[in-house]
């Protein structure tokens, strides 16, 4: 019984194995189409690969030629950037110095309405100086007339107290 029980085993997993066989040959087959409509697709498929392919290599050459081009730009820029940046810095150094000129203008305009101040500080004083000089003047003239003039009246006051000598001589002798 045993022996049977093993053949009717092995029977039925011969079975099982041949409609396991039977469908994986079917799926064979079914693959072996697939595959033949695959060859068949190859040309088309292909000449769409090469194609593609070929538009791709002409858009690689573009994107190749835009790259070029933007590294040439950017080389371009690059040297723009760093003449501006030369200039910028020309311009930094020429506006420091032209505030060094303007803060130097601004002192020389301060010391000269400072000397415009002296100035017509001075100018007043010349003018008093020039106005009491002739004060001064005026006054020597006066005093010189006033010194003739005292030296006259002396004269006359010496001959008017010899005369009132004279004249008093003169009583007490009659």
């Amino acid at each position: 019984m045993d022996h049977e029980k093993q053949i009717r085993l092995l029977l039925s997993e011969n079975e099982f194995l041949q409609e396991q066989l039977e469908e994986l040959n079917l799926t064979i087959e079914k693959k072996e189409e697939d595959l033949l409509e695959l060859a068949n697709r190859i040309p088309e498929s292909e000449a769409l690969l090469r194609s593609k392919i070929e538009g791709n290599l002409i858009e690689i050459q573009q994107l190749n030629d835009n790259y070029n081009e933007a590294q040439q730009k950017i080389k371009t820029s690059e040297i723009i950037n760093e003449e501006l940046e030369l200039d910028f810095v020309k311009e930094i150094k020429e506006g420091q110095k032209n505030k060094a000129v303007i803060k130097e203008l601004t002192s020389v305009s301060t010391q000269i309405d400072i000397l415009n101040s002296e100035l017509n500080e001075t100018a007043n004083l010349y003018k008093r100086v020039q106005e009491l000089k002739k004060e001064l003047s005026e006054a020597k003239s006066i005093a010189e007339l006033k010194i003739i003039e005292n030296e006259e009246l002396r004269i006359e006051l010496d001959e008017l107290k010899a005369l009132f000598l004279a004249l008093k001589k003169q009583k007490s002798t009659s």
